[in-house]
């Protein structure tokens, strides 16, 4: 098996030696169907799955990796008032949230395509373990933009007051600077599409949703259809126009880059069915997806929150703030070092696995990881930090596993099916496929390589008739004429 990017050869011993750019030794063991190595100080694990060895960091088939000991101060910050199950959940809810205060930001990516900060977390778990355990965090980081959204809303309501659809007098134009950034989840077309010209005219900012449960996306538009929703999903990720123009007056019309970020939950059985037909065109790749995993020797007595004060508060303005001045281009350079490398890694990883599904998430998954990465170096004031670093590799890791949990089968599936049909060759013209010279054996066997169902006697004798072919009685072979005329 592969180690840190060399070869390892297990002995009798239970020792191996890695043979690469930096050899080293370790030991090996096989722990609960899981094989656990380690090299000098660094424990490692890899998972042994159907596809072959999926290599994550400390996990197991059971649990997923967990979260690095130091995180960045805005996460432990963000995580301090939930017990340790809750942690990874919350740790990954909160950016889209948190990229909502980002406006008019971009990052190249090392493929230099801009990107912004897009995230929509889909938190999947069994029905009562606790979902319910992002809300806060989410609550006290939307605080200001929820407040800026009520004299918004005040103003708008005002405006339709004065000017109602019956007007006959011309109408007093909107106001131009009316800007609502939280969505409710019961929206026409027309106002979706208002919010989000609405949030590019002043600053190119995003829109946020928060829904308890994914069903609810489908109400954001008047089609209520799960094909809008990840079509919508597809276009935000990749922030592509979005909008609509009509002829009438009193309509709406607008195209503005979709910028929506959103939080949304739901159980495991649900999360496949709503993602059913959209797991391998793109949609789940662009999703943040998170759980909650509750050790079986885990206490069933209440979980206990700690209390969102205003200390609380004034510590997350402070992060806030950062995101809230940020503007232009923005560049990191250790981020993109770690993203390459984060590349390599993921690549090994499918190798190990024999998975192009792992490989295909991961293209996306590392640009996810990558965002958030850059939405903490800002929050630390423009500081690379070591505690950023992990979090940005175990936030790629975090999100592989879930993914790889709950859609990685199907994906599989299709992608198998996919590869199928693209290897699947064109018409072909089976006279050239046959020698010049060729026994009835040889043309039922090449049939049959073709694809052909049956003998194909009535075939061969239209060729004959036709004078494609014609029969050597001494031979007591076809003479292909096809061939023998090249």
């Amino acid at each position: 098996f592969r180690v840190d990017g060399g070869l390892a050869a297990i002995t009798n011993t239970g020792t191996f030696t890695v043979v690469g750019s930096q050899a080293s030794t370790g030991t090996v063991a096989v722990t609960s169907g899981t094989l656990v190595y380690s090299v000098g100080s660094s424990d490692c694990a890899m998972a042994i799955c159907e596809g072959g060895l999926l290599e994550l960091t400390g996990g197991t088939m059971t649990t997923p990796p967990p979260m690095p000991k130091k995180l960045p101060g805005l996460v432990k910050l963000l995580t301090k008032n939930v017990p340790e199950y809750y942690k990874p959940a919350v740790a990954s809810a909160v950016f889209p949230a948190l990229g909502t205060h980002l406006h008019g930001v971009r990052f190249r990516y090392v493929d230099n395509v801009e990107h912004e900060a897009t995230f929509m977390n889909l938190l999947v778990g069994c029905q009562s373990v606790g979902k319910g355990c992002i809300k806060k965090p989410i609550e006290f980081i939307m605080d200001d933009i929820r407040k800026r959204d009520e004299p918004m809303r005040r103003r708008e309501a005002e405006w339709k007051r004065l000017n109602p659809a019956g007007k006959t007098k011309a109408k007093d134009p909107r106001p131009p600077d009316i800007c609502i950034q939280m969505l409710i989840d019961n929206l026409t077309d027309a106002v979706f599409n208002q919010r989000v010209v609405d949030a590019h005219n002043n600053g190119e900012r995003f829109v946020y949703t928060l829904v308890d449960e994914v069903e609810a996306l489908r109400k954001v538009t008047s089609r209520g259809s799960v094909d809008e929703v990840t079509l919508l999903i597809r276009k935000a990720f990749d922030n592509s126009l979005h909008g609509q123009e009509r002829v009438g007056a009193d309509s709406v019309s607008g195209i503005a880059p979709l910028r929506w970020n959103w939080n949304a939950s739901t159980t495991p059985p649900n999360a496949r069915r709503f993602f059913s037909r959209a797991v391998n065109d793109g949609t789940v790749s662009r999703l943040d997806v998170c759980s909650i995993f509750k050790e079986e020797n885990t206490s069933t007595a209440i979980p206990k929150m700690g209390i969102y004060d205003d200390q609380f508060a004034l510590e997350l303005k402070s992060f806030n703030d950062h995101l809230d001045c940020a503007n232009g281009h923005i560049e990191c350079p250790q981020a993109n070092e770690l993203a390459e490398v984060l590349v390599r890694e993921c690549d090994s990883t499918a190798d190990q696995m024999e998975s192009e599904a792992f490989r295909t998430l991961s293209h996306r998954g590392v640009v996810i990881a990558w965002l958030k990465g850059l939405v903490l170096y800002i929050s630390e004031g423009y500081r690379w930090t070591p505690e950023i670093a992990d979090f940005m590799r175990w936030s790629l890791q975090y999100n592989m596993w879930c993914k790889m949990l709950y859609f990685g089968q199907q994906l599989e599936r299709e992608m198998t099916e996919e590869h199928s049909i693209q290897s699947q060759s064109g018409p072909q013209n089976l006279l050239h496929n046959l020698p010049g010279e060729f026994s009835k054996e040889e043309y039922y066997q090449m049939r049959t390589r073709c694809g052909k169902t049956g003998k194909g006697d009535s075939t061969l004798r239209v060729w004959m008739s036709r004078g494609y072919v014609e029969w050597d009685e001494i031979a007591g072979r076809y003479i292909n004429k096809k061939k023998s005329s090249i």
